[in-house]
């Protein structure tokens, strides 16, 4: 008996560990979080100003921290920081897709691209970082075609 919950425990253990999204490798990850953050814009739900939790499986506490700060300085933000542009477009919201991302001990690089239209398209570079949670986005930066 002793080891049959002992086995029902590590597997749920398990289990609970596979479902964390920031689990996931680079590229998973990065395309989760776009396809959940588009998706709340386009419910006209806002992550950043609603402070969602969410934002905290997938953000290093740094960044968050960084655009929070940049929200409250005089001059606010102009773009959302993860889209790099001060809206976004329905096309990009179930058309994301990450590229290869390159890692260099904790920390990954990839390209992201939102939309499928090459005349509505967003390239974004993100950096993600590992720490003992698993990756969490790091930077955003557009990308230049």
């Amino acid at each position: 008996m002793k080891r049959w919950l002992l086995a029902l425990g590590i597997a749920l253990f398990a289990l609970h560990a596979t479902a964390k999204g920031n689990s996931a490798d680079p590229q998973s990850l990065s395309r989760d979080f776009y396809s959940w953050y588009l998706t709340a814009l386009s419910k006209d739900e806002s992550p950043i100003d609603e402070r969602d939790p969410l934002l905290k499986e997938y953000v290093t506490p740094q960044l968050l921290q960084k655009i929070y700060i940049l929200i409250k300085s005089p001059d606010g933000m102009d773009d959302d920081y993860f889209l790099q542009d001060q809206d976004y477009s329905d096309g990009w919201v179930d058309h994301v897709s990450a590229g290869k991302f390159t890692i260099n001990g904790d920390t990954a690089s990839g390209d992201v691209t939102l939309g499928s239209d090459a005349n509505d398209r967003q390239l974004l570079l993100i950096t993600l970082h590992r720490d003992r949670d698993g990756w969490k986005i790091d930077d955003v930066a557009k990308e230049n075609p």
